[in-house]
């Protein structure tokens, strides 16, 4: 890929759903979930930018259970994928949610030869193996997504509207759930295990975000962040370096930064969206550098220095970068839903819900600043 060019991968169904393959650390490889209406029309799209050449291989599988709204690869197999789905029945004319497990057939996606290239390049769409389909206990019940757990392969965390589902992969019973107290419960729009704190699950819930140690079923967090957001917050990102630092995206166009032991004011904010921010991401190496993706059709690439770059007694250790945004990436047409940073860590992507992925890389002269 040439410095300062993006390279744009067209599917036929609209998307929202990305994710990096976690398990693999040699490859920058995404997998894509479509979201079609028409009955077994879905797929996940496998995709792998070829880093010398700038060349993009992909492998297509079979999705027909239902449209996929969240996908993620498992942090513990590279091959193993699950998905958050909604399928309608015509036997009962409802739509039911679910969350399904996968096995990819491979990893290899880059073709070995000219044969082998020819192969895919006629190839319909392939089978993935089926390993659970967990569905929730009341078929009306919607699922915001499954997130799988950092540590412990045999579990994953369902966010369903009022509560959280902690299961067993193997089973799919129900290990412990989270259920926050009150009768009238605001609603959940989504959550993740914290990565420092492993028994630790965080959600949002309307404009606020709490955490809940999933070790008993528990109705009171273990921390909290009121009105982290004026509007509805969308998503959160835990900072992979600093245990009590992360990031959250919402309704009201705002990145905030907190530390959740004081949260009364975020320590970094920035309003460079110009609607509601759907996702935002800590590089994993860099945690100066954060992805967010809007409705304003924008993915950014941010520099939040002035807290991250910092001694253990607070004061800043260089003037490497400066706070703010480094990149507006303007190639989609419709609203971003996912930004995820692949294992190399100077390479992103970014998808529209008009079928486009877009995969770039940190400009060159910041990627020179940070490595000084």
């Amino acid at each position: 890929m040439e410095e300062g060019n993006s390279i744009i991968y067209g599917l036929e169904h609209q998307t929202r759903a990305l994710s990096p393959q976690y398990g693999e650390s040699d490859a920058i490889r995404f997998l894509i979930g479509t979201q079609s209406l028409k009955p077994n029309t879905n797929q996940v799209h496998v995709v792998e930018l070829e880093e010398d050449t700038g060349a993009l291989h992909t492998k297509v599988f079979k999705h027909d259970i239902g449209e996929i709204w969240h996908l993620r690869c498992s942090p513990h197999d590279a091959a193993t994928l699950m998905t958050t789905h909604n399928a309608y029945d015509p036997d009962t004319c409802q739509c039911t949610m679910g969350v399904s497990i996968f096995k990819l057939p491979t990893t290899e996606v880059i073709p070995k030869d000219l044969d082998d290239l020819s192969a895919i390049q006629g190839r319909n769409a392939e089978d993935m193996e089926l390993l659970k389909t967990i569905t929730p206990e009341k078929p009306e019940e919607e699922i915001r997504c499954a997130e799988w757990h950092p540590t412990d392969s045999n579990r994953i965390g369902i966010v369903l509207d009022n509560y959280v589902s902690i299961r067993d992969v193997n089973t799919g019973s129900q290990v412990t759930s989270v259920a926050p107290e009150g009768r009238a419960r605001l609603k959940f729009t989504g959550g993740k295990w914290s990565p420092q704190g492993h028994c630790q699950f965080a959600v949002l819930q309307d404009t606020h975000i709490k955490c809940f140690d999933t070790r008993t079923d528990c109705v009171k967090s273990s921390w909290h962040i009121d009105n982290a957001h004026r509007q509805l917050a969308r998503d959160i990102d835990f900072n992979p370096n600093r245990q009590f630092h992360l990031a959250s995206a919402g309704d009201d166009a705002a990145l905030n930064i907190w530390d959740y032991r004081n949260s009364k004011e975020p320590i970094f904010s920035r309003t460079d969206h110009s609607h509601w921010v759907w996702t935002v991401r800590y590089n994993t190496y860099h945690e100066q550098l954060l992805l967010t993706g809007s409705s304003d059709a924008r993915a950014l690439l941010t520099a939040a220095a002035s807290i991250c770059d910092l001694d253990d007694e607070g004061k800043r250790l260089s003037q490497v970068l400066e706070d703010g945004v480094l990149q507006s990436y303007e190639q989609h047409e419709d609203s971003v839903y996912c930004a995820e940073w692949s294992a190399e860590p100077w390479t992103f992507a970014s998808l529209s819900y008009d079928a486009r992925l877009v995969l770039s890389r940190v400009p060159r002269h910041f990627k020179y600043k940070i490595l000084l």
